[in-house]
């Protein structure tokens, strides 16, 4: 029997499951230039595909400029409803000209250091 006779047939791969490039989705955006109303929007936008996709974060780059951008971006994401909660870069991952918002997901624990471990958290009243 010739090598080639001996190949396994390979299988066409399955159709990608709708929405799955928003799983490669850049957590960083960058909204230098933009006027408020535009920045708003573009930020809308982004927080909609990381929140479909699961993400635990994003970083909302703004610089510092006059200060506008930044309060407008703050208040926004302090009042929108994807959003735990938002607070300011530390020194090492741009300071105050960066907006850090965590988003919220079905599973509180997602976005722990240790979820990856397969045991589940225990109840909150330590009964097992």
């Amino acid at each position: 029997m010739s090598p080639a006779r001996k190949r396994k047939k390979v299988r066409n791969p399955p159709p990608p499951t709708p929405g799955f490039d928003a799983a490669f989705v850049d957590f960083n955006i960058d909204l230098h230039g933009l006027f408020i109303q535009d920045a708003l929007i573009v930020l809308d936008k982004h927080l909609q595909v990381c929140f479909a996709a699961n993400a635990p974060v994003i970083h909302a780059v703004h610089g510092h400029g006059s200060g506008r951008l930044k309060q407008a971006v703050r208040e926004h994401l302090k009042g929108h409803n994807l959003v735990d909660k938002s607070y300011p870069a530390s020194y090492g991952m741009g300071g105050d000209g960066v907006t850090i918002a965590e988003l919220k997901t079905g599973d509180r624990y997602a976005t722990r250091k240790n979820s990856h471990n397969s045991s589940p958290l225990p109840p909150a009243d330590g009964r097992r």
